[in-house]
């Protein structure tokens, strides 16, 4: 991430993400207004499904069921308060800078990205639901962008911690012993290939991908 070309080349081009229709999974959760632990063991997200969860996979049609805990997003400064490592080594990464790049990004290529991706551009990129999606944080989701107020907001205006590990209330709420119960520490090549597809990110990898954004061993909880 220190090669000075990266965020001056690469992150225009890939200005534009993915539409939120083409999300198979915080996509579900804006469509129906249904929590991640509608589907998943754990509230944050990951792997492991819940007995609805399994039933919906098998058969879309399948009801959910409201669950009993839940969690909301709260920012990246909350983060901040424990994983202070991981904080620091994220915030000179291009998902730091999501959203500001996406407002700044060079007009034509924008426009070409949104053709390529079949999102039609409303005033501007950043103000586009379909390519503001993939720049921030739990969007339209309890908590996410856009949040109560300006501060909270702000905290959610880019590619944060949550956008991968899931909504952290619950894992911030939890005893230190339990915390790992409530937070998807296991992040999935699937879950970032919904932002990074074969238009936006061609040559993805995730394994080195993974390397930048977390250069430096995870903290406990």
């Amino acid at each position: 991430m220190r090669n000075p070309w990266f965020p001056r080349m690469v992150v225009p081009a890939l200005g534009l993400l993915v539409a939120a229709q083409l999300w198979a999974f915080p996509q579900f959760a804006r469509d129906t207004k249904t929590a991640c632990a509608s589907c998943h063991a754990n509230v944050a997200g990951g792997a492991e499904l819940t007995d609805a969860g399994k039933a919906y996979k098998a058969d879309k049609t399948a009801p959910t069921a409201a669950p009993a805990k839940t969690a909301d997003y709260v920012g990246n400064t909350k983060c901040k308060m424990c994983h202070m490592k991981e904080h620091k080594a994220w915030a000179v990464t291009p998902h730091a800078k999501a959203l500001a790049n996406l407002a700044a990004a060079d007009t034509a290529k924008a426009n070409a990205m949104s053709r390529t991706l079949g999102i039609a551009i409303s005033g501007s990129a950043a103000k586009t639901d379909g390519c503001v999606t993939c720049h921030v944080t739990g969007f339209q989701l309890a908590g996410g962008y856009p949040a109560a107020d300006s501060t909270k907001t702000a905290a959610v205006s880019m590619v944060s911690c949550e956008s991968c590990h899931g909504p952290g209330s619950a894992h911030v709420a939890a005893a230190t012993a339990d915390k790992k119960k409530f937070i998807n520490t296991a992040v999935s090549a699937n879950l970032c290939m919904q932002c990074h597809t074969a238009q936006t990110s061609p040559k993805f990898n995730f394994e080195e991908y993974a390397k930048k954004i977390h250069p430096v061993p995870k903290t406990t909880g």
